[in-house]
């Protein structure tokens, strides 16, 4: 097990504050603003310096003074800045002594950025079309050192007092209440908060601007006193508010009682704010959030009302355990972050016992165990030694498998333990700091148990096991635990690691679950095989199982009969889909289990359905289009049999849960083509839009209505009408639905639309992930978003290198959908030659990713092919024949060329020495033949390097790791692409008796017919880019022979890379972020070519 690494270098421990005294004067017209910071600090030895953190601060003045010794100060001579340690160094010209009496006072400029971090700014325009300006702080982890010097640790803690000047009329807002303001007379006002309590510098807050209000207070039966909540607006938003307000009440009485600790400030303001980078911020007594994720209107989606309450009611959790118990450093991140998680859960419950909030958390922690099951992931338990590193593990990791490791270990202690050892926890270490082994001890102490043995195999190695059960006999079973991986390549050397496992056991004959731990690698059981039996029971577990056929075929059919819960149902199914795309078990079985899930009415199980079916529907994407097809029509079959049961209109009343199934089902059955659901969400869409009847289409299906809309026509009309939609509404969660759907536009145009659209002014930056996640969802929106990162990742880089988690995710949304070899290199070769320090892990994962796509398709493409047509879903004479079975992968390079014809050059693919393509010298190596899946494999192996093996073993490299077609240029069949630019297949789905009606039928061709025109269109498009690049690729050829020396680089205007650039030569080197250069960036925002 590996001990979490303490950092390399913190700040010197001789010299600690005690209490900052701030003043803040904003200067707007040149977004910089004056700083005034006098620190009380103790120092333990004499020195003739002080080390202090600091970025894009420019100081003016620092003198230290004692002031028990009659005045007497020293005036520093020099300040030294450390830009990578982010430090600045003040030095004094006499020794400062040894005392607690000293206060050091610092004049600096400050600049209030636009980066979403530090002290930033943001602007909005209210539904009168006033445009509303104001500054906000956001300093975790490591930003606080923006707006003012200081210790910027969370285990050096302190105490402030905080003054902000700005213009008289404007709100302003801080931790604590409001001591006194003072009326300037240039028109500004002084306002002056009252002390804090000791604190972390990461849980200062400010912020001046226009806000509207809505205020209740709690009982004061746990407090002694009431204490006064109130949910802050964007002007003329308040109204949406009051659903938080009321959680906020209630969650500040529940963890006052919970922890018998009275809330420890005297007031508790949420704040929704318009430009905010992370979801929300727990700040203490001014908790922020983005306005999507505290607003909705009184009428909202039941989705959004349970994002909302996790939410608020997690941020609350932190204002004990977080604010008032601080980790020590940020390794323990994930103690609070997970704590926090699991305590939000617990009192959603309470709050909404009709939520079936556990089944939800099921659902939700699908996506860590897939991260988790990849060799990048990382322990719970993380040291990070660097700014970079700490932004890296505020993932999924960290809040997540932290939190459900923690509900393992509630279902083993008992929550009511688990929570007494929790209030004992927050009593001992109060206005303190903690690590994680401070509450194991605690644990182990409160329950008599052995938490810290138990725990730490949990957090501190990475994965997590897969149970395989071997039935011996009928009445004998063997337990055996393995190192589970996604990509189903476990060596022998990775699978030494034993977990303690709470099996959970029941059978068809005692519910009640057997709480067996097992600490070996095997385990034989007395178990009834000739009934159900499961492990696991109520998913609490953070582990997979894999069952024998004959044990799953006997679950399937308890569904429906209440023996297992919705949880359980749902654990079933994510198992097998994850042990599906290992190898595992063959995707075929997946696909059976469904059957099972017809006649299924719990929304959670069917959300869940969708998405393991979206998983495969994803890495099948680029197949021929009979096999998407099929599959596809699998989805169809499923949720169409929904929509007819519960229709399309709300009765009044209706349980919240069948109001989001509704959703789904229509969302899903729309998505595979139904054309009675194409064609109601169409007439819907038009009511609404055009005619403006908000009646037909309620906020629980807008989202639904306007991706089927946007999936199914060829036109940009719809698409203006989203977009205009987006602009004129006024409800964060409109826009974010609205702006979300775009990327569903399915043509080359309305794809790059969308990017232009997403890198607009209009769009905030926070937003802009949400406007292309969903191009995904397209071969061509993948390729166009691959081609549009790559030519713009210097700006992209530079403009949000700062921002938390913003490269992350664009990486991610970028590449990790793919499931090529060619893209794999691709990755590969674009990123060989940068600094990926900021975003080295999520690169990481997604090539393992990547990698697990490519195995699971080589290995199960004829497997799915097979079931397809033997249950039913190909149609007579549309398999895929031995040109079919080619790899659309062999169309990415073409399309990376066609559409860089809009952007510029495409990067070339050098140093790529670990990928050896071996094959007939007479054959293309993306190319199979039917029978090739049992003499040709591509290997991936577990270092990252890809092999192509023929039994004649001959070899032919691929230079530069280009992917260069041998003879010519080929088009696959299927997806969007045809060799034969004419012929393109109609099929006409039969319902599930083999019968169709003659009008389902004219539909059904109708809108094949207009999706194959608009496909040939698009092939049209991309054959024409094609020719333009080669001519253009010709033509530099051509220059490039006559005079142009090598590795010479043209001039490209807004610091794109060039095409051109060699990989192993050094990447540009970056320039120092000075406040001049901070300026010279604020001019750079939109700044994207088309």
């Amino acid at each position: 097990m590996t001990v979490p690494k303490r950092p390399s270098t913190t700040l010197q421990r001789s010299i600690i504050p005690i209490h900052y005294r701030l003043k803040i004067v904003p200067c707007p017209v040149n977004f910089s603003f004056l700083g005034e910071c006098s620190i009380e600090i103790c120092i333990a030895e004499p020195t003739f310096g002080i080390t202090l953190n600091a970025k894009e601060l420019n100081i003016q003045t620092a003198t230290a003074r004692d002031h028990l010794l009659n005045g007497y100060s020293v005036t520093a001579t020099s300040v030294s800045y450390n830009v990578e340690e982010e430090t600045i160094t003040l030095e004094f010209p006499q020794v400062l002594h040894v005392g607690s009496s000293w206060i050091l006072d610092i004049t600096y400029i400050g600049l209030v950025n636009d980066k979403l971090n530090g002290f930033y700014r943001s602007v909005y325009t209210d539904a009168d079309n006033n445009v509303h300006q104001l500054t906000t702080t956001q300093f975790q982890s490591t930003h606080a050192r923006r707006a003012f010097p200081c210790w910027d640790e969370p285990a050096i803690k302190a105490t402030f007092s905080l003054t902000l000047v700005a213009p008289q009329g404007m709100t302003c807002l801080s931790n604590m209440s409001i001591q006194s303001t003072t009326l300037l007379e240039n028109g500004m006002q002084e306002v002056t908060f009252l002390k804090t309590p000791i604190m972390a510098t990461y849980l200062l807050a400010w912020m001046i601007g226009d806000f509207d209000y809505i205020e209740a207070y709690t009982s004061g039966e746990f407090n002694g006193e009431r204490i006064p909540c109130r949910v802050y607006t964007p002007v003329g938003l308040a109204d949406q508010g009051h659903y938080s307000l009321d959680l906020a009440v209630k969650s500040v009485e529940y963890f006052s009682r919970l922890f018998n600790i009275p809330y420890p400030l005297p007031k508790l303001d949420l704040v929704a704010v318009p430009d905010f980078a992370p979801g929300a911020m727990e700040n203490w007594g001014l908790i922020t959030f983005r306005t999507y994720a505290l607003l909705i209107e009184e009428y909202g989606s039941q989705d959004r009302r349970h994002e909302i309450a996790a939410t608020v009611i997690h941020e609350i959790s932190h204002q004990w355990f977080g604010n008032l118990v601080t980790m020590e450093w940020w390794s323990d991140l994930w103690l609070f972050e997970g704590f926090a998680t699991h305590l939000a859960y617990i009192v959603v419950d309470e709050l909404f016992p009709g939520w079936d909030i556990w089944s939800e958390f099921v659902k939700r922690i699908q996506e860590v165990l897939k991260h988790d099951s990849l060799r990048t992931s990382h322990p719970v338990e993380v040291g990070v030694a660097n700014p970079s590193e700490i932004t890296q593990i505020f993932d999924e990791v960290s809040y997540m498998k932290g939190a459900s490791v923690l509900r393992m270990l509630s279902a083993w202690l008992g929550q009511d333990q688990l929570l007494l050892g929790l209030r004992k926890f927050i009593h001992k270490y109060m206005w303190s700091n903690a690590n994680t082994e401070d509450l194991w001890v605690t644990l182990a102490e409160e329950s008599k148990m052995d938490v810290p043995g138990f725990m730490r195999k949990w957090t501190r190695q990475t994965g997590y096991p897969v149970l395989s059960i071997t039935e011996l006999d009928e009445s004998t079973i063997l337990v055996r635990q393995n190192l589970f991986l996604s990509t189903g390549d476990v060596r022998e050397e990775e699978d030494h690691i034993i977990w303690p496992v709470p099996l959970g056991l029941v059978t068809a004959s005692d519910s009640t679950p057997r709480n067996i731990m097992m600490d070996t690698k095997e385990l034989v059981l007395k178990v009834d095989t000739t009934q159900w039996y499961k492990f696991n029971m109520g998913q609490t577990g953070f582990y997979r199982v894999s069952y024998p056929p004959k044990t799953l075929a006997l679950l399937g059919q308890t569904f429906g009969t209440e023996q297992l819960n919705a949880a359980n149902r749902v654990g079933l199914l994510t198992d097998a889909a994850a042990l599906v795309a290992s190898g595992i078990a063959p995707t075929s079985s997946f696909l059976t289990l469904l059957k099972y899930f017809e006649d299924e009415e719990n929304y959670m199980v069917w959300a869940e359905v969708s998405l393991r079916l979206q998983e495969l529907l994803s890495v099948w994407l680029e197949q021929p289009t009979p096999i998407m097809n099929g599959l596809k029509e699998v989805q169809r079959r499923l949720f169409t049999k929904i929509v007819k049961r519960l229709g399309w209109e709300f009765p009044e009343g209706e349980d919240p849960a069948t109001v989001n199934l509704r959703a789904v089902a229509i969302r899903f059955a729309g998505r595979a083509g139904d054309p009675e659901i194409v064609a109601e969400a169409r007439r819907r869409f038009t009511a609404f839009m055009k005619q403006r009847d908000v009646t037909a289409l309620p906020p629980d299906l807008r989202f639904p209505v306007f991706e089927i809309v946007l999936r199914t026509t060829q036109g940009v009309e719809e698409y203006e009408d989203i977009v205009n939609y987006y602009r004129e509404t006024y409800i964060p969660g409109e826009k974010v639905v609205a702006l979300s759907v775009l990327g569903y536009g399915s043509s080359l145009e309305l794809v790059r639309r969308t990017l232009a659209f997403a890198m607009s002014r209009e769009v905030r930056t926070q937003d802009i992930l949400s406007a292309i996640a969903t191009l995904r969802s397209s071969v061509v929106g993948r390729a166009e978003l691959w081609n549009f990162m790559r030519h713009h990742w210097d700006v992209l880089y530079e403009r949000h290198c700062d921002d938390i988690g913003f490269l992350d995710y664009f990486v991610l949304l970028s590449i990790e959908s793919f499931s090529t070899l060619e893209r794999y290199r691709e990755v590969q070769a674009f990123f060989a030659n940068k600094d990926t320090s900021a975003y080295d892990r999520i690169l990481a994962t997604c090539l393992e990713g990547i990698r697990m796509n490519i195995l699971w398709l080589e290995r199960d493409c004829k497997d799915v092919e097979q079931w397809l047509k033997v249950n039913g879903y190909l149609t007579i004479g549309a398999g895929t024949d031995g040109h079919e079975r080619q790899h659309l992968s062999m169309m990415s390079s073409i399309q990376a060329g066609a559409v860089n014809g809009m952007y510029g050059h495409e990067l070339s693919g050098h140093g790529l020495s670990n990928f050896t393509a071996t094959t007939p010298s007479t054959t293309n190596t993306t190319a199979s033949s039917p029978t090739s899946n049992a003499t040709t494999a591509t290997l991936v192996n577990g270092t990252g390097s890809v092999s192509t093996t023929t039994p004649t073993g001959s070899t032919s490299g691929a230079s530069s790791g280009a992917s260069t077609p041998s003879s010519g240029l080929k088009y696959p069949h299927g997806g969007i692409y045809s060799q034969h630019a004419t012929h393109v297949r109609s099929e006409v789905y039969l319902d599930g008796l083999g019968q169709a009606s003659e009008e389902q039928a004219q539909q059904l061709l109708q809108l094949q017919h207009d999706q194959q025109q608009h496909e040939l269109r698009l092939q049209q498009e991309y054959q024409r880019q094609l020719q333009l690049q080669q001519q253009h690729m010709q033509q530099y050829g051509h220059s490039h022979a006559h005079g142009h020396g090598h590795g010479h680089s043209h001039g490209h205007s807004h610091g794109h890379s060039h095409s051109h650039r060699q990989f192993n030569s050094r990447p540009p080197e970056q320039r120092p972020r000075t406040l001049e250069r901070e300026m010279e960036l604020l001019s750079m925002s939109g700044d994207y070519e088309f």
